[in-house]
């Protein structure tokens, strides 16, 4: 189970869209310490951020329909919804729902748990080849998208950290120093359902 302590929250993107059947979400830790609004006004901000510098990247079979911010604590920390359809832009067909785009979320800290990553659905079929590499102009692409998703959050006072869970080492978040895109498509098992 994930920690989140007072002045953090956890960001979820959530996905739908006929590439998605059973849905899909996207998580990423923050720091609100500094943050002057509501977590509504927070999940509205988040949304805003990754429709507009996300979606471009994805296939239109993935649509951002809802975005939750779950201030801390834990137990007792109010929650934000943003709610609005935002379907990516790629046009060519997408792949199974269980491949995605990994993103790997460094931090100072070394070993696992100083490691994080994200799932990013709606990966076109046309941009992976059949040893399951991301053509280069994608990943720079993407890569520019996340680069500038950060630059906005941070602008609205939600720093991007790792949330770490019961048992680990580490137990204050840790600042995200880099999200980089992989060059490999990944699985996500449970995205693919029998």
């Amino acid at each position: 189970m994930t920690i989140i302590p007072v002045d953090f929250a956890q960001i979820t993107w959530l996905f739908t869209g006929a590439g998605l059947p059973h849905g899909a979400a996207v998580t990423l830790g923050v720091d609100v310490s500094t943050f002057a609004g509501s977590p509504t006004d927070a999940a509205n901000d988040a949304r805003d951020a990754f429709a507009g510098e996300v979606m471009t990247f994805l296939n239109s079979a993935a649509v951002l329909t809802e975005t939750n911010v779950k201030f801390g604590p834990t137990a007792t920390g109010p929650t934000g919804v943003s709610t609005g359809s935002t379907a990516g832009t790629g046009a060519t067909a997408g792949m199974a729902p269980n491949s995605t785009f990994l993103v790997h979320k460094a931090t100072l800290f070394g070993g696992r748990a100083g490691r994080g990553r994200m799932f990013l659905p709606g990966v076109a079929e046309s941009s992976v080849d059949q040893a399951g590499a991301i053509d280069s102009g994608t990943v720079t692409a993407l890569q520019g998208g996340i680069d500038q998703l950060i630059v906005e959050l941070n602008a609205a006072g939600m720093i991007p950290v790792l949330l770490h869970g019961v048992g680990s080492p580490l137990t204050v978040p840790s600042t995200i120093t880099t999200m980089t895109v992989d060059s490999t498509v990944a699985t996500q098992r449970r995205r693919l359902r029998r």
